[in-house]
């Protein structure tokens, strides 16, 4: 499999294209790359093209875009996954782990338990950071389209807005969920907890905004590892 570069332009078959500096940096400074090497791009709107290194100067890489192929690897069900603030690395871990595993939005949210907060320019930073994370597990996975990080978002808020049909937040010693419910196809909220847990006020504003409790087995997961194992869990009830 040729390596994979995410590059925010309108590619065409049969056109020589100078990638951005994202790219080309990580092409002509960071793996040392040739011209002739065969490599795939993306632009994050569906489908990848095949393209090959024409050239490499101080300021970008152009590629010659040799085909498209209209193929996207999202799973079956479209899930925006909904975790709360997490300190340090972990959160970084969290963003790309739930990416890897075909999470279709991810929405990062404040919670009473957090263990930290973000505000103002320092959100909009980390935002951009956990954002280039996705884009980055997309390029080593294979997705096409990234998921949109966005936040930092109230809770209670959140449970206030548009939701996906289909609602669950994780919850330890409740009963476990039954999958007969899922729909391909379809769209689900998955709501997972701070390293606290949510509070009982928060655990029944959710319930109120139609998330159904549950668990999946009888540990008590970490934050960050909840979401990985509950995707997990969905692409294994799906089939």
């Amino acid at each position: 499999m040729s390596r994979r570069f995410f590059d925010d332009q309108d590619f065409q078959a049969g056109q020589v294209a100078e990638l951005g500096a994202a790219a080309s940096h990580h092409i002509g400074k960071v793996l040392r790359m040739a011209p002739g090497e065969d490599i795939e791009v993306f632009n994050g709107r569906g489908g990848e093209f095949q393209a090959r290194i024409d050239s490499i100067s101080k300021k970008a890489v152009a590629v010659e875009v040799l085909s498209f192929n209209d193929v996207n690897r999202t799973p079956p069900l479209a899930v925006t996954v909904a975790l709360p603030m997490i300190k340090g690395d972990r959160m970084d871990y969290a963003i790309q782990k739930a990416t890897e595993m075909g999470a279709a939005q991810i929405v990062v949210l404040d919670t009473e338990r957090c263990e930290v907060r973000l505000k103002g320019e320092r959100a909009d930073k980390k935002l951009a950071q956990w954002q280039a994370i996705a884009i980055s597990a997309c390029e080593q996975c294979g997705l096409n389209i990234p998921p949109q990080v966005s936040g930092v978002e109230n809770l209670k808020n959140w449970l206030g807005s548009e939701l996906p049909d289909h609602r669950l937040v994780a919850h330890p010693g409740e009963q476990p969920f039954d999958p007969a419910v899922l729909e391909r196809g379809a769209s689900l909220a998955l709501l997972t907890g701070p390293e606290g847990g949510f509070s009982d006020e928060e655990l029944s504003a959710a319930r109120d905004a139609g998330f159904v409790p549950f668990a999946l087995g009888e540990r008590v997961l970490r934050a960050e590892t909840a979401p990985v194992a509950l995707l997990a869990a969905l692409w294994a009830w799906l089939g």
